[in-house]
């Protein structure tokens, strides 16, 4: 009978993002205070004669089923290893696709860490380590390293000076997407006419971290519905604290009461997608197997 592995892969939310000047090969500098949520969708691994990729059709977020990160991680790992295993995959995504909530790299991170779990288990020697897939992983993305390590961080750099952070708890976050999809790359490019002005809004603060996103008013003029949300948030005397995430679409609100989000939630358009929960840090032994799959397969 086939053991079947998963894993959770957790959306990751930038409180800011500060984008700095290019380097020469045209890569922003970047900082950024980022921890990761709650919300994260699930990846099952087993072993099989040839590579399937699966997913759940009930989702409302679906990706290319020829050409993903998951995919591109299990083809980077091999080529690395020269572990010629063929796998089964299946996907069950909660994250919402192009919305700066790093949902394909959490994929990509998560399915690296089952997969070195599962070739150091069949090897008595040779073990892949961390620093192995975290070299795999920057080959992938930017955001893969950070999302390896699925803590409370401090980024600076082009995405391998990562340092742990301690973030304040007890608080919950407010997730709103307008269901618009917003590509990473299009909203850089667009950056260049926006770099230089600033935005009207007041300077805010989760204790002693800056809310802020230098890519901001580019993704506002791709999708002005980002504006709409943050200015419903901003007027909420119950938010500490709004801002977007990464490239957008996403924008986030952090509440003490939880009480307080059911009334929010009323606030925004029925057809937009919107989560609350906390953060938390994961660790890298959260894989789990079994001998069945919650019907998965």
């Amino acid at each position: 009978m086939s053991i079947y592995y998963s894993i959770s892969a957790p959306a990751k939310l930038n409180l800011n993002l500060f984008v700095k000047d290019k380097n020469l090969k045209g890569i922003h500098f970047l900082q950024s205070d980022i921890c990761f949520l709650e919300l994260k969708d699930k990846i099952y691994i087993k072993f099989s004669e040839k590579d399937i990729f699966r997913q759940c059709n009930d989702d409302a977020f679906m990706v290319n089923p020829n050409n993903n990160l998951i995919l591109d991680a299990i083809k980077k790992f091999r080529s690395f290893t020269n572990w010629n295993k063929n796998f089964e995959i299946y996907l069950d995504k909660k994250i919402p696709i192009g919305a700066g909530l790093g949902g394909g790299s959490a994929d990509a991170a998560a399915t690296l860490i089952i997969l070195r779990k599962l070739f150091n288990k069949e090897k008595n020697f040779n073990h892949i380590s961390f620093s192995n897939i975290l070299e795999i992983g920057s080959q992938l993305g930017s955001d893969i390293p950070a999302c390896l390590l699925s803590k409370d961080l401090k980024l600076n750099g082009y995405g391998r000076e990562i340092k742990r952070k301690k973030f304040p708890n007890n608080f919950y976050f407010l997730i709103v997407n307008p269901n618009i999809v917003l590509s990473t790359k299009d909203v850089f490019d667009n950056y260049s006419n926006f770099e230089n002005l600033s935005i009207d809004y007041n300077v805010e603060f989760f204790e002693n971290i800056k809310i802020y996103n230098s890519l901001l008013s580019s993704a506002i003029h791709l999708a002005p519905e980002i504006s709409e949300i943050l200015s419903i948030m901003r007027k909420n005397p119950n938010i500490i604290a709004s801002g977007m995430t990464g490239s957008g679409s996403t924008c986030f609100g952090i509440i003490k009461n939880l009480k307080d989000i059911k009334n929010i939630q009323k606030s925004f358009h029925q057809n937009y997608f919107v989560w609350f929960g906390q953060k938390t840090n994961y660790n890298l032994n959260r894989v789990r197997c079994s001998k069945t799959l919650e019907n998965k397969f």
